[in-house]
């Protein structure tokens, strides 16, 4: 098990360029724990994409291909995504229903639908309906 922290995560994902880089990516923090992992990916991988935001694509990208154990109920996982997330990154619910299943996914989307007043958040969660709708790849 490395000793790898979550910053040091951050900035070894902060490196890759392309999704060709995810392979190597991968192979380099497939021995860092599964909790540093969670933490240091997911919180990224749900950000909007900009300047300050770090390295969110390949933080997706990595946070589906290495499949951690959440560390979140599924509601809360869910809601992780309402605020900010760039819908155009459809690894993040992949990831959740690889983690949780379609069929949960879907019903925590239903739930907090019923909660929500927000366009954009709205906008969100039938973007995750989208992304686990159909075939979810890696699943």
């Amino acid at each position: 098990m490395s000793l790898i922290d979550a910053a040091q995560v951050i900035e070894r994902v902060g490196r890759a360029r392309s999704a060709r880089d995810v392979k190597s990516l991968v192979s380099e923090l497939s021995g860092v724990s599964a909790v540093v992992l969670f933490d240091a990916l997911f919180p990224v991988a749900v950000r909007e994409q900009g300047e300050s935001s770090g390295p969110v694509a390949m933080s997706a990208y990595a946070l589906h291909a290495l499949n951690p154990p959440c560390g979140l109920p599924i509601d809360d996982a869910v809601a992780s995504l309402l605020p900010s997330w760039d819908v155009s990154i459809e690894e993040v619910p992949w990831y959740l229903a690889k983690q949780f299943g379609r069929d949960a996914v879907l019903a925590a989307v239903g739930r907090l639908r019923a909660r929500q007043g927000d366009d954009a958040a709205m906008a969100r969660l039938r973007t995750i309906e989208y992304w686990v709708g159909g075939r979810t790849p890696g699943a």
